[in-house]
């Protein structure tokens, strides 16, 4: 006949002592000091032989030609002769793997150059890590990356600022052929002023005074051509590297300090758990040595 009251259940503490765990602490205390400290002795072993590494940075200037019209979206009214971004892409995908490609060297391969953006509407930095001992490389490196940027971008920079210049020339070259044609008029009035009768003298000397006045007015006008075309030749910029590797004040990356206490941290983390691991195989191989 069965019980009524159901199956009887035995009591069951799912409450943790912690009395219990330090005397499980205890006892494995070998096992979790051993642990932190092979833990620790690697962590510093790791950054004793870690490289001190600085920041190595180049500046670079891109070229740009200047326009009256683009004084409304750049404050200096300089156009860029390539926009920044086709800058950029050119120098990731091209340049900069072409130079690191040139060279033979190991070194030169482990050398990695970013780009970015600096400053000014037409500045870009190259920034590589490295150790001082390898300070010359990033140098040389980045003083061949912006050779072959100057390579590729002058002679756009040249015929963009051709292009510029070209209409104020034109104009400069039409503006002397026109005064050299009224000067020509001008002296023959002169050498017929004398011998004309009283009318016909004061009807050259009219046509002397208004010769005169056209020539300055083209002469005014020359002047400002060239004024102009000045203006575009003085604002205009060509590419130029305004620094070269200039080191980092400090050391990049993780500091061994660091690394050393992550591995103090990461030691008593694997401490602690290789100690109750321990426990748990001890225990676990006890009660199957009991029950057979």
């Amino acid at each position: 006949m069965s019980d009524p009251a159901g199956p009887q259940t035995r009591p069951y503490d799912d409450e943790i002592s912690l009395y219990e765990l330090w005397d499980v602490l205890m006892r494995r205390l070998p096992v979790l000091m051993g642990v932190a400290v092979v833990t620790v002795v690697l962590g510093v072993v790791y950054a004793v032989m870690q490289p001190v590494e600085y920041e190595y940075r180049s500046g670079v200037g891109l070229p740009g030609v200047y326009s009256e019209g683009a004084l409304q979206e750049h404050s200096d009214g300089v156009m860029d002769v390539v926009a920044r971004d086709v800058v950029i892409s050119r120098l990731e995908d091209v340049l900069i793997p072409q130079e690191r490609d040139a060279f033979s060297a190991g070194e030169w391969r482990a050398l990695h150059v970013r780009v970015s953006e600096y400053g000014s509407d037409y500045g870009l930095i190259l920034t590589s890590t490295s150790t001082r001992e390898a300070a010359g490389d990033v140098s040389e490196l980045h003083e061949g990356v912006i050779r072959a940027l100057s390579e590729w971008l002058e002679p756009r920079f040249e015929q963009m600022l051709a292009s510029s210049l070209r209409p104020f020339e034109n104009r400069i070259e039409l503006l002397d052929q026109q005064i050299e044609s009224l000067q020509g008029d001008l002296d023959m009035l002169n050498e017929h002023l004398g011998e004309r009768d009283d009318v016909a003298g004061l009807i050259v000397a009219q046509r002397i005074s208004d010769t005169r006045r056209e020539l300055a007015e083209l002469r005014t006008r020359r002047v400002d051509a060239r004024s102009d075309a000045e203006t575009i030749a003085t604002m205009s910029r060509g590419m130029e590297g305004t620094f070269l590797a200039k080191e980092s004040d400090s050391p990049v990356g993780p500091g061994r300090s660091l690394i050393v206490a992550l591995s103090v941290v990461l030691g008593g983390m694997l401490g602690l758990f290789a100690a109750f691991f321990w426990e748990f195989v001890s225990n676990a191989r006890n009660r199957r040595s009991e029950g057979s």
